[in-house]
């Protein structure tokens, strides 16, 4: 049988980074951001109530900024925050495991998706697969609730990535998720 794509690459630190930045930002609900939204809402409206209450004091003035700048961040900025921190901490881990990561070959085929490295192989069809998460730079596929394999798109032409999409659309359906489409 004729895989219809085939994709080796050895992981580079930035792909790691790439990776476990998609992978975050795919465990991400939409009502965690939203509670953070309301936080920081919530923390800047109370700062300008209470400096609007009780203004006199040079400290509460301070800790009334405070309050603002804080919910400023949590509002505007937590999603590049935890982007930030995921990416720091991945490329921290890489630089100090480097010698974990290998080469790998990801196979499509019309049945199933075949991953090797040279300590593993493994071959897994299109119905077993728990879900698969796609954002610009990966595509991450859940092979359990647990367990990830990523394909960086680095190492893919614009006509496979499309072709894979269209595998992972026609196969998956509900199991597949682009960024941004949730």
């Amino acid at each position: 049988m004729q895989s219809f794509v085939s994709v080796s690459s050895l992981v580079t630190r930035f792909d790691y980074a790439d990776f476990k930045a998609a992978a975050a930002k795919s465990e991400m609900k939409k009502i965690e951001k939203d509670i953070v939204k309301i936080i920081g809402t919530a923390l800047i409206f109370s700062s300008f109530v209470l400096w609007g209450l009780n203004h006199y004091s040079i400290t509460r003035n301070i800790i009334y900024g405070v309050m603002a700048a804080a919910g400023i961040i949590l509002g505007c900025f937590y999603e590049m925050i935890i982007q930030y921190s995921v990416r720091r901490r991945a490329l921290n881990y890489y630089d100090n495991h480097k010698e974990r990561f290998m080469a790998h070959t990801a196979q499509f085929f019309e049945d199933k998706i075949t991953f090797k490295t040279e300590r593993y192989s493994a071959a897994v069809p299109y119905e077993k697969i728990y879900k698969v998460y796609e954002d610009g730079r990966v595509f991450i596929i859940y092979t359990s609730i647990n367990e990830m394999k990523f394909i960086t798109k680095r190492a893919l032409s614009n006509n496979d990535c499309e072709k894979i999409r269209k595998v992972f659309q026609s196969k998956l359906q509900q199991k597949y998720q682009q960024e941004g489409a949730r």
